[in-house]
């Protein structure tokens, strides 16, 4: 699996190999770096949400608190599910997930990524190491769904008579 970061007006092969290779070492350094510091926010904001809910008394305080340190409810949220997608994966899953950039791993952990057969597969793929970017990602459930339709349309009938 690739964990190289692309964007910008980087490329490795501009570099003498040894160089480029120190480089993408840091850079998936950084990566772990990242997922983990994103796994422990997941856990905090998962903790203080499951501490709140478990009494009456402080419906609601969840919200204020994310409002009052001014933090987005959407990517609260976002964590909360990716640290618990992380509870829910095999341990031997767990440095993939982490690797991945921040935007994937929280697409996967969103409660829609197996709402269909197509979703469903790429995220095992993603959680197997196969698909590390998000635009692989949606590439491939294009290609998955584009297959699903056109086998549909292969045994639809054009017409259907009713004589």
């Amino acid at each position: 699996m690739t964990t190289e970061i692309k964007g910008g007006d980087f490329d490795y092969n501009e570099i003498d190999a040894t160089m480029a290779d120190f480089l993408r070492k840091k850079e998936t350094n950084i990566r772990e770096i990242i997922g983990k510091a994103y796994t422990d926010l997941g856990r905090e904001l998962k903790e203080a949400q499951d501490e709140l809910a478990g009494s009456n008394q402080y419906d609601g305080v969840f919200l204020r608190w994310l409002a009052y340190m001014k933090y987005p409810q959407r990517t609260a949220y976002e964590l909360i599910n990716r640290y618990e997608e992380l509870l829910r994966i095999p341990q031997e899953q767990v440095d993939t997930f982490e690797a991945l950039p921040v935007s994937l791993s929280k697409t996967v952990s969103a409660k829609s990524a197996e709402s269909t057969p197509a979703k469903a597969q790429v995220k095992s793929e993603v959680l197997a190491g196969e698909i590390a970017t998000g635009k692989a990602y949606k590439d491939r459930i294009a290609e998955l769904e584009g297959k699903a339709s056109q086998a549909e349309k292969a045994h639809t009938p054009d017409c259907v008579s009713l004589f």
